[in-house]
C-alpha cells in the first residue's frame, strides 16, 4: 500500500501535484480530469500543466489512493481507512507505550514496585491516557476478560462512533467485556443499551463503587474521582444536562489519580469473580 505520511492540508497549498489531486478531491467530488485541472488552478493558484495532472491521477489510482469511474474520479474510501487504522496505531504506540511521563494532563507520576500512580488534571484528560494504554494492551492478544467498574457511564454521550470502533476492534479480536456501574439515569440507560448491542454484559450494582475500577490483562487500574465531582456527575446525568457535565464535571480542572498495579494473580481473582456475578 502506497499513502503520504503528509497529509495535505485542506486550504493550503500543496507542495505536488499529487497533494493537489487530493486535496481538491477532498473538497468536491466525483471530478472529471477537466474539473481537476481546472479546480486546482482556481483553488491553490497552482502551476502544473494538464499532462501534469493526468499523469498524478493515473499514479494515485494504481496506488490505490483514487478511484474512478466513467471519466470521473474520486478519493479511495478504502484508502482512507487503512490509512486511518495506520495513523490510529502509531498514535497508540507513542502516546500509550513511549510517552508515559510525557502526557498532556498528567501532574506526577510515581512508581512504587509493581504500581505506577499517575495524577491527571481533569477525567477526560484520566480517560484519554486509559483508552490509549487499554488499546496498546488489547490489540496484543487475543481472548481476555475485561471487568469495568463505573459508577457513571458516559462515554458514548460525547464519542459515540469512536466507542463504536473501539469496541467493534475489541470484539473481533475474541475479547469479553463485563460492564458493572451504578447510575440509572436515562443518558446512562441509553448508554448501556449502545454497549449491549456490541455484546457487552452489563449489570447494575446495589451500591456506589468508592472508586472505578477498570481489570484486563494483568493490570487492575483503580480510578479515583473526587467526591464532589462524582456528585456533579450523577446530577446532570440525572437532569441530561450535557453542557455542564463536559464543563463543570469532565473538563473541570481537579485532581484525578489513576493507580494502575500489574498483578497477574490479582487481575485473575477479580475477573473469575466478577464474571460469577453475571
Amino acid at each position: 500500500m502506497v499513502f503520504n505520511i503528509i497529509i495535505p492540508e485542506i486550504n493550503s497549498k500543496p507542495r505536488n501535484t499529487k497533494d493537489a489531486v487530493i486535496s481538491i478531491l477532498t473538497i468536491e467530488w466525483p471530478l472529471t480530469l477537466r474539473a481537476i485541472f481546472y479546480g486546482i488552478k482556481k483553488r491553490y493558484g497552482y502551476s502544473s500543466s494538464y499532462q501534469a495532472v493526468y499523469k498524478a491521477v493515473k499514479e494515485l489510482i494504481q496506488e490505490g489512493v483514487v478511484a474512478g469511474h466513467d471519466k470521473k474520479y474520486w478519493i479511495n474510501i478504502e484508502w482512507v481507512k487503512r490509512l486511518q487504522s495506520f495513523t490510529d496505531i502509531a498514535e497508540t504506540n507513542y502516546y500509550a507505550k513511549n510517552r508515559i511521563n510525557n502526557l498532556s494532563g498528567i501532574n506526577d507520576a510515581s512508581h512504587k514496585g509493581e504500581i505506577m500512580i499517575l495524577n491527571f488534571d481533569t477525567i477526560f484528560d484520566a480517560e484519554k491516557y486509559l483508552y490509549y494504554f487499554m488499546k496498546s494492551e488489547l490489540m496484543k492478544t487475543q481472548a481476555d476478560t475485561v471487568c469495568w467498574m463505573e459508577n457513571y457511564r458516559w462515554q458514548p454521550i460525547y464519542y459515540l462512533r469512536a466507542e463504536y470502533n473501539y469496541y467493534r476492534k475489541f470484539t473481533g479480536k475474541k475479547h469479553k467485556f463485563y460492564f458493572t456501574g451504578f447510575g440509572k439515569s436515562a443518558l446512562e440507560k441509553e448508554c448501556i443499551d449502545f454497549y449491549k448491542s456490541l455484546g457487552i454484559k452489563f449489570r447494575y450494582s446495589s451500591e456506589e463503587f468508592s472508586s472505578d475500577m477498570l481489570v484486563f490483562g494483568e493490570y487492575v487500574i483503580t480510578i479515583f474521582i473526587p467526591e464532589e465531582l462524582r456528585k456533579k456527575m450523577a446530577h446532570f446525568l440525572s437532569s441530561s444536562n450535557k453542557q455542564k457535565l463536559l464543563a463543570e464535571v469532565l473538563e473541570k480542572k481537579s485532581s484525578i489519580r489513576v493507580m494502575i498495579t500489574h498483578d497477574k494473580e490479582l487481575a485473575r481473582q477479580i475477573k473469575q469473580q466478577t464474571v460469577n456475578k453475571f
